[in-house]
């Protein structure tokens, strides 16, 4: 079953909020651990969701100019 675009979104910021500029990273060895289990729907959905967290970009930080 296919993932929407919400939840996609969804799960993209909540892995920014989670692993911040790590999240990227963190979710291509999510795409290589289903690859390894052989499920390429899951695969699918978390390049989705990689390319959702560049749309959505880094987290804010704290630094003030």
């Amino acid at each position: 079953m296919a993932v929407s675009d919400l939840d996609t979104a969804r799960s993209a910021h909540m892995f920014i909020q989670l692993h911040g500029d790590e999240a990227t990273a963190k979710a291509r060895e999510m795409v290589e651990r289903m690859r390894r289990k052989g499920d390429y729907e899951g695969v699918d959905t978390w390049l989705r969701i990689i390319m959702a967290i560049g749309e959505l970009g880094n987290p804010p930080t704290d630094t003030r100019y």
